[in-house]
């Protein structure tokens, strides 16, 4: 790969890095909007499994800008894992701004009032919890940060990118 490449392969993932940001930025809306509007549930999955499918057709329309219109693999894996890397750091931004100055304990307190609620009792205690560790784990989750939620959540989506970029670019690969 030449630096010339390189560098428009880096600027098509910051572009499409920033698409599927703003994407999963709308899909964290309607996450928070599912536990008071179901369709928000419904809309949120759909996103979320539309997720690898979005990735594969930027980096389609990527190895389609090339002079060759394809790519190998190694670009195709560094195009999706680029793109993944940058919408993972637009989507944290927003968490960050969420939990800092929106939520106010909405998500914890909803978190608290599922695991504590006694019609929930015996599905909690057949997954094998007792009520000190529901206890002790709503204990760790308040002591979080906004900003480190953000960041596990970054670290979270990265990862999974990664993963996703395998497939994704073994699919952008083999078809051309």
């Amino acid at each position: 790969m030449t630096s010339e490449t390189y560098l428009q392969l880096r600027a098509f993932a910051r572009w499409d890095g920033a698409r599927l940001g703003m994407m999963w930025v709308v899909s964290f809306a309607l996450f928070i909007g599912s536990f008071t509007l179901p369709l928000c549930g419904i809309l949120w999955m759909t996103t979320m499994v539309a997720t690898p499918f979005i990735v594969a057709k930027l980096t389609n329309a990527y190895s389609l800008q090339t002079p060759e219109k394809h790519i190998s693999y190694f670009m195709a894996f560094t195009h999706s894992t680029l793109t993944v890397f940058n919408a993972s750091l637009i989507l944290a931004i927003a968490q960050w701004v969420y939990f800092q100055y929106i939520d106010h304990g909405f998500l914890i307190n909803t978190y608290a009032a599922i695991l504590t609620d006694k019609a929930n009792a015996p599905a909690i205690k057949a997954m094998g919890y007792s009520k000190e560790m529901v206890s002790q784990l709503l204990d760790a989750i308040r002591a979080l940060r906004p900003i480190d939620i953000a960041l596990q959540m970054m670290w979270f989506n990265m990862v999974s990118g990664l993963l996703i970029s395998i497939t994704t670019s073994l699919y952008v690969w083999f078809r051309h």
